[in-house]
Parts: structure tokens; C-alpha cells; sequence
């Protein structure tokens, strides 16, 4: 049997797009995700979109033009999966403003699983956020969106990147991390910060009390209480995130077709 080429190309066309959400998606790129299976995964679901996702008609005849187009393909996936990511990066950060505020900060150790230094609250409000996304099937937005995202840019179209719209998008998202890092972890920091101004009017009626060496044993005590009366709205607030997010990846598609 003789493969046309254009359909080889088309394959390969879309595993760079897949390829680039496996890179930075959430529970996609973990390093807990065995490479051979991640590789094998990739295959078959090129295979399956091959028949299914409109490809573009003026595909790349020349080798060079089949380089950029896989890039740009990688490009695609890898932004995507980029704006998938920041979900999780805004609440390892509040995760962090609290480890900060309790005094646990020196205790962050690497993680192998992702690869870099993480502190203690930033991976219980990480591995809190992986548990609600699972929950309520957020790897297959993650996956709904690649299949939507052939519909409006199908595979070997360049895309815009040089939008201008798009560009205001992901400095958008870059605010709207900070400040929903900000807003999940402001109730701790305000009950630290309490216990705080308890210690300084310790230290002006009794000098001899050391509320310095106390508060490195009642603030993460203070700090996992608050968490734990937190914890409720927490998970109600990162589901909200994850509709968000779908909304947030509608519109980036639309920005760079």
C-alpha cells in the first residue's frame, strides 16, 4: 500500500501540535508520566485526529517549509498547554506567599517529579489544585481544546502570533495570575499577620517573653488552621478557575487563526 505524502506530512503536522501541549499542559508534561507511554499516547491520538481534524490544503512541499510548519505546530500546542499551566503556577504561588508568612520557606526541598525546588505549602495547594482538576475532567478540556483548536486553526496553517490582541491576552493572564495567588493565600496572610501584631503587643507588656522564638512554633500551627478552615472555599474557587481557563484558551485560539 502506498502512503500519499500529503498525509504523511499531515501526521507529523499534527504530533508537533501535541507534542507541544505534552510539553507544558498540566498532568500532561509531569515527569511521573512514563515517557514511553507519553510517546505512545502522543501516536495514537495523532493517528485518530489524522482522519478526523481538517487539515489545511496548502500543505509544505519543501523540506525547510516543513520545518517552520512543525515548529509553528509545536508553537500552538506549546501555548496552549502555556495558558493550561498558569492555573497551577497562580496557586503554587499562593502556596509559597504562605509558606513565606508561616516561616517555612527554608524548608523547601526538590521535587523530582517536576524538577524544581517547592515548598511545603506550595505543594499541598499544587497537588490540592491537580486533585480538583482530575475531579472535575480537566484533562479533557485539555484535549478538547487540541481538537478544537484544528478547527479553527487547521494543521499546517501559520498562525498570528504577531497579534497584538494576543499579546494584551497573556499580559492579561500575567496579572490575573498574580492576583489570584493573591487572593487565595490574603486570609492566611491576614490570620498570620493578626498572630503577628499579637506577638508585638506580647513583647511591649512582657520583654522577657522571646516571641520571636514562639512564633516560629505558633505560626505554621496558626497558618495550617487557617488552611483548613479555607479549604472549602478553595476548592469551590479552583473549580471556578478551570471554567476560566476554557474561556481563556476560546479566546486565545481566536486571537492567533
Amino acid at each position: 500500500m502506498i502512503i500519499p505524502l500529503d498525509l504523511v506530512i499531515a501526521f507529523f503536522l499534527i504530533f508537533g501540535r501535541i507534542t507541544g501541549i505534552f510539553i507544558q499542559a498540566p498532568v500532561l508534561s509531569a515527569r511521573s508520566f512514563p515517557t514511553f507511554g507519553k510517546n505512545a499516547f502522543i501516536v495514537w491520538l495523532s493517528f485518530v485526529l489524522l482522519f478526523i481534524v481538517p487539515v489545511n490544503p496548502d500543505l509544505p512541499t519543501s523540506i525547510l517549509g516543513f520545518v517552520v510548519a512543525l515548529g509553528l505546530e509545536v508553537a500552538i500546542g506549546f501555548t496552549i498547554g502555556f495558558v493550561c499551566s498558569l492555573l497551577f503556577l497562580a496557586i503554587q504561588s499562593a502556596g509559597e506567599l504562605i509558606d513565606t508568612q508561616m516561616g517555612l520557606s527554608v524548608a523547601s526541598s526538590l521535587d523530582p517529579v517536576f524538577g524544581a525546588q517547592i515548598s511545603v505549602i506550595g505543594r499541598l495547594t499544587f497537588m490540592t489544585a491537580l486533585t480538583v482538576f482530575l475531579l472535575f475532567d480537566g484533562h479533557h478540556l485539555i484535549l478538547s481544546a487540541l481538537n478544537q483548536s484544528f478547527t479553527v486553526i487547521p494543521a499546517g496553517k501559520a498562525p498570528n502570533f504577531a497579534s497584538p490582541d494576543l499579546m494584551m491576552q497573556m499580559m492579561s493572564l500575567g496579572s490575573t495570575l498574580w492576583l489570584t495567588a493573591v487572593k487565595l493565600a490574603t486570609p492566611i496572610i491576614l490570620l498570620i499577620f493578626l498572630t503577628d501584631f499579637a506577638f508585638g503587643i506580647v513583647s511591649r507588656v512582657a520583654p522577657q517573653v522571646n516571641v520571636f522564638q514562639l512564633g516560629f512554633q505558633l505560626k505554621p500551627v496558626v497558618g495550617l488552621f487557617g488552611i483548613s478552615l479555607v479549604a472549602p472555599f478553595l476548592i469551590r474557587y479552583i473549580s471556578k478557575l478551570i471554567e476560566v481557563m476554557g474561556e481563556e484558551l476560546i479566546k486565545l485560539l481566536q486571537f492567533i487563526k
